[in-house]
């Protein structure tokens, strides 16, 4: 039987069925020359088809526009009800456990619009990063949208929560001690001393020596002259004597959770304005650690938020 051209019982190209058959993936709508209520797409196939709009998102829904003053089609609304917090976390290659080191409360749409931004100066040279992008509803995570970073750089950092310096111009060394404090006790009839440890102390020290040089924004060069460069430099020795704790970490991969704990000398090199910065240190925490970080005013991310 044919209507029009088309085959309607047939099963060839000209057939016309009732419903169709095949649809390909939609890669656009056009909605024109109409007053239009709103214009709602859904993966659920099973209800009866109705004029009506749903008045609300669900897991089902793919695309909902109600052109309330807005051409939005996303669910930000909906979101509302179904986020409290947005988290990103890290881990790296060798530990594989998460770190929080950003959490942002969801309470309006202008939350939502405004995004989470967050400087990481916390990652070890030398490593591979996984990032995750996650939203919770009061402690129920999200699924985790990641990315892989590579870290890799070749001067030595101090960082706090907003602040890092760094020194292109080392002695390279940083050496460091291990500390695990012990004492022998000799005793008169003993011929070897006894071995006494009663602590689970376990730390570094170490020492540093560097050149801070000012490396202009615009340029990326480092500034020459002379009354710059000590300017300078006399920042870096305020920010390095602050009092506050630090992570340092070393281009060939080492980091710490430091504290400093001499005098910062400002000596010069062969010349008046090559100076040389130099100090010691000792290691004060587990610089992956989310408590030592919060506790050493390095992060903000409350112990709710902890990966323990």
């Amino acid at each position: 039987m044919f209507f029009i051209g088309n085959n309607i019982l047939g099963a060839d190209v000209n057939t016309l069925p009732l419903t169709p058959t095949s649809v390909k993936n939609m890669t656009y709508i056009v909605l024109q020359n109409g007053l239009f209520d709103c214009l709602y797409i859904t993966k659920e196939t099973q209800s009866e088809p109705t004029m009506d709009c749903p008045d609300e998102w669900n897991f089902d829904t793919i695309f909902h526009a109600d052109f309330n003053n807005s051409t939005s089609a996303g669910n930000v609304n909906w979101n509302l009800n179904t986020v409290s917090h947005i988290l990103i976390k890290r881990r790296d290659n060798v530990n594989n456990k998460w770190i929080t080191i950003a959490v942002k409360k969801i309470d309006t749409l202008e939350d939502f619009t405004s995004g989470i931004i967050t400087n990481d100066y916390f990652n070890a040279s030398n490593t591979q990063y996984e990032y995750a992008l996650l939203s919770t509803l009061y402690g129920t995570e999200s699924e985790y949208y990641t990315t892989f970073a590579d870290s890799t750089f070749d001067s030595i950092f101090f960082a706090e929560k907003n602040n890092i310096v760094g020194s292109p111009a080392s002695d390279g060394f940083c050496d460091t001690a291990r500390v695990f404090p012990s004492s022998n006790s000799v005793t008169i009839l003993n011929k070897y001393p006894t071995y006494i440890r009663n602590t689970k102390a376990n730390y570094d020290k170490g020492s540093f020596k560097g050149k801070f040089l000012y490396l202009d924004e615009e340029t990326c060069e480092f500034e020459i002259e002379d009354g710059e460069r000590i300017k300078f430099q006399r920042k870096v020795i305020d920010f390095l004597s602050d009092g506050m704790p630090k992570l340092l970490k070393h281009f060939d991969g080492r980091i710490w959770l430091i504290q400093i704990t001499s005098d910062i000398s400002d000596t010069a090199d062969s010349t008046y304005n090559n100076r040389d910065v130099s100090f010691e240190w000792v290691e004060i925490g587990n610089y992956a650690s989310e408590e030592h970080l919060y506790k050493s005013n390095l992060s903000d991310v409350t112990e709710e938020w902890w990966n323990l």
